[in-house]
Formats: structure tokens, C-alpha cells, sequence
């Protein structure tokens, strides 16, 4: 009821509106800080949310690397296994004649020569690949047998030449074969 006694002109309005609005302004510069730290509290919890986030996800990475690395480690260990042993070229040489000897001993079949070879060493790798050549007379399924076990052995053997003929004899028809094959070891350290 006493508003409606007061008679507000134009001047009246303008003043009340204005008063309003330092009231406003008043009320917004005194309360902003409050308001505002409520709102970056919100964003800082988000961004802290993110950044953890980001955190997981690093550490499922590393987690699948470390999977990763102990797969190429076993796989590594599992190569090294097929690698021939021995401190030098000429352990390793022996290694390769005994499993050839085994090889032609079960398919029945004689050795008629057998010479180890130069190693071939190359410069920016930590292998050397010994190389050992051997003859043989058989039929073809024993050329094949023994082909096969070489190449199937746990060690690692490359057979890298082969040189086959047809000999004809009395009994059946025979194949003089020259083989090379190469296994593969860790270089030697040489020490001083």
C-alpha cells in the first residue's frame, strides 16, 4: 500500500532502476568470489578427472608393453636355444658334424667326405654361421630323409648348397650328393 501512494515519474523510475542495478552490481562484486570458486572447483575436478584418465590409460600401456617385452623375451630365449654351442667356431663345427653323423647314421646311409668350411663372420653382426661340407651316396628317398631331418633339427641349420648327380650301379640307381650346411652361433668373445 505505500507503493501505491508513491507516485513514481520519470525521474523516479530512472533513479530506482539505477539503484537497482548498483545493488546488482554490488551484490555481484561482493558474492564472485564465492560463486566463481564453486564453479572452478567443479572444472578443477573435471580436469583432475581427465588428467587421471590420461594416468590409466599410460598405465595400460605399459602394463601391454611389459606383456609384450616378456613375449620377445621368451621368444628370444627360445631362438637362443637353436643356436649352436660352443666357445669357438670349431666347438660348434663338431656340434654340426655329430648331428649330420645322426642324421645319415638313421637313414643308412655313409659319409663319404666331410670338411668344415670358413666361417662366415659379418662385420656389424653379433652371429657367425660355420659351414660344413659333406658327401653323400644314396637313393632319393634317403637324399630326402635327410634333407628334411637337417632342415627340421632343433638346432638351427641352413642347408645352402646342394649338388646332386645320378650314379648308375648294379642294385639301383643312386645320387652322389655334396652338401653344405651352415649353423649359426653367437660370435665368440675375444678377449684380450
Amino acid at each position: 500500500m505505500i507503493f501505491k501512494s508513491i507516485h513514481l515519474n520519470t525521474e523516479r523510475k530512472v533513479i530506482l532502476i539505477g539503484g537497482i542495478i548498483l545493488l546488482l552490481a554490488g551484490a555481484v562484486y561482493r558474492f564472485y568470489p564465492s560463486v566463481n570458486s564453486i564453479f572452478s572447483i567443479a572444472d578443477e575436478v573435471e580436469l583432475k578427472k581427465d588428467h587421471i584418465g590420461k594416468y590409466l590409460k599410460v598405465v595400460e600401456r605399459r602394463k601391454q608393453a611389459d606383456r609384450e617385452n616378456k613375449y620377445v623375451n621368451r621368444q628370444f630365449k627360445q631362438m637362443g636355444a637353436s643356436l649352436l654351442e660352443g666357445d669357438t667356431t670349431s666347438l660348434a663345427a663338431v656340434e654340426i658334424q655329430n648331428i649330420i653323423n645322426e642324421i645319415v647314421e638313421i637313414s643308412n646311409v655313409e659319409i663319404t667326405t666331410m670338411q668344415v668350411m670358413k666361417p662366415k663372420e659379418a662385420e656389424k653382426q653379433d652371429y657367425t654361421r660355420i659351414p660344413v661340407r659333406f658327401s653323400i651316396k644314396s637313393n632319393i628317398v634317403q637324399l630326402k630323409e635327410i634333407l628334411y631331418k637337417i632342415e627340421s633339427s632343433p638346432k638351427l641349420l641352413i642347408i645352402t648348397e646342394l649338388d646332386s648327380e645320378s650314379v648308375r650301379s648294379k642294385e639301383q640307381k643312386q645320387i652322389r650328393s655334396t652338401i653344405v650346411v651352415e649353423g649359426v652361433m653367437r660370435r665368440p668373445v675375444v678377449s684380450d
